[in-house]
């Protein structure tokens, strides 16, 4: 009688076969997602030990097997959609699929084009803007997602151009994605004194276990201007993970609004790369971990030119076991004189098992600023639910009206109204549930 051994292949060698399987050749292309693969390989996946991922076990996610997932068919329009004037690109399972996506002409001066597109048409210029926008030594994940990409979007806007309508891209995960993984990348290049308004919709059916892992690069030419709406809603066992990076010419506009909603482990990771003197960079955040929820947000503003200015305010509000986690960085370099930069931080508890970590940095090399940081964690005021409930609320429902004033700080620098109409009512019915289930 004899035993055989049973041996299982570690997370590592699973994604190399994967790779292995899904890339041959030596073209440029390749070579440089087998060196992307390769630094991945060698760091594997962040743990707690790093100091950016201390409050964020990746445990879970890295003992997934998870395959590249492949193009999928959608047979109807989703409700969960947004209603917009603008062009769509949906991206299912992420691969483009033109069915549901915009057929109209594209407005003179912009161009919009799929990255399956433009690696067929010319791939040595993806490789060569690949090279020069994700240098080697960056973030693993992000690694990953350079040795994986396969679909995406890439906007092109012509100098004094102005997109009027917004650039609705939805990124839909099927029930045909089960134990698969997409690495979509969205790349926006506005010229000098364009204008742009672009949302990112992350949406996945539910029970669904997958793993999103998406990479967004803006590039804002002197006097550019750029509006991102990024609306994380994945399946509540989805695992998201986003890398967002923009860099700022001289007097360009850059903001976001990220919003994570959804998925059982998120994390959102933002860097906006301020290097000409007027530009401005503006971050606003709003996270609903409830449940046993995990969701994360990192931010770095970093001030390399003098003269530039930035905001940053953002919202957690943790029920049930839900974890949010905030760090914010504001780095001012050494010749970055004459900075006004402003960060804010502030979280709500509806559970005394909810948890949110919040670490605002100051980072500052230069002696003529002006930069601030605060951060605060608490419950529902008690003397304003007592208000509240003397004029004939229901317990639920002061916790609600508290509930959505303190998220509507955020929502309410919402430009777009069916984007926050939308949210609103996301918001809405999300807490009526946990009120509900704490009465």
């Amino acid at each position: 009688m004899s035993a055989v051994a049973k041996t299982t292949a570690s997370p590592i060698e699973r994604y190399k076969t994967a790779f292995d399987a899904r890339w041959q050749g030596n073209d440029e292309l390749i070579a440089l997602r087998r060196a992307a693969f390769e630094q991945f390989s060698a760091a594997g996946f962040p743990t707690q030990r790093d100091e950016a991922w201390k409050y964020t076990n990746l445990r879970r996610l890295e003992s997934r097997s998870f395959a590249p997932a492949d193009a999928s068919a959608l047979d109807a329009h989703q409700p969960d959609w947004l209603t917009t004037s603008g062009t769509r690109v949906v991206l299912v399972n992420g691969h483009w699929l033109p069915a549901l996506s915009s057929q109209t002409a594209q407005p003179p001066g912009v161009t919009v084009l799929t990255l399956k597109q433009w690696i067929q048409h010319d791939p040595a210029a993806v490789a060569a803007y690949l090279k020069d926008h994700d240098q080697l030594g960056g973030n693993a994940l992000e690694q990953l997602n350079l040795a994986f990409f396969e679909d995406g979007v890439v906007v092109n806007l012509a100098d004094n151009t102005v997109l009027d309508q917004p650039l609705y891209i939805v990124h839909q995960s099927t029930s045909a994605a089960a134990q698969r993984m997409s690495h979509p990348r969205i790349i926006v290049r506005a010229g000098r004194n364009s204008s742009v308004t672009v949302i990112e919709h992350y949406l996945g059916a539910n029970e669904t276990e997958y793993f999103t892992n998406a990479v967004a690069r803006f590039d804002v030419a002197a006097g550019g201007a750029v509006k991102h709406f990024r609306v994380q809603q994945e399946a509540p066992r989805a695992f998201h993970i986003g890398h967002v990076q923009a860099r700022l010419a001289k007097d360009a506009r850059y903001s976001i609004h990220d919003l994570q909603l959804g998925g059982t482990l998120g994390r959102t990771g933002i860097t906006a790369l301020i290097e000409g003197s007027g530009a401005h960079a503006a971050l606003f955040g709003l996270f609903t971990p409830m449940g046993t929820q995990h969701l994360d947000a990192h931010t770095k503003l970093d001030h390399i030119a003098a003269h530039t200015t930035s905001e940053e305010d953002y919202r957690g509000i943790a029920g049930g076991k839900g974890r949010g986690v905030f760090n914010g960085k504001i780095i001012v370099r050494p010749d970055a004189q004459k900075i006004d930069s402003r960060q804010s931080s502030r979280n709500l508890l509806l559970s005394p098992t909810a948890e949110i970590d919040t670490k605002p940095e100051l980072e500052i090399y230069a002696n003529d600023v002006k930069c601030s940081h605060g951060a605060t964690t608490g419950q529902l005021d008690a003397t304003s639910l007592f208000y509240l409930r003397s004029r004939g609320l229901s317990e639920s429902d002061a916790r609600a009206v508290l509930i959505r004033a303190f998220a509507e700080s955020i929502l309410t620098t919402i430009d777009l109204d069916s984007l926050r109409t939308a949210l609103e009512h996301q918001i809405d019915e999300r807490f009526k549930l946990a009120n509900e289930a704490k009465a």
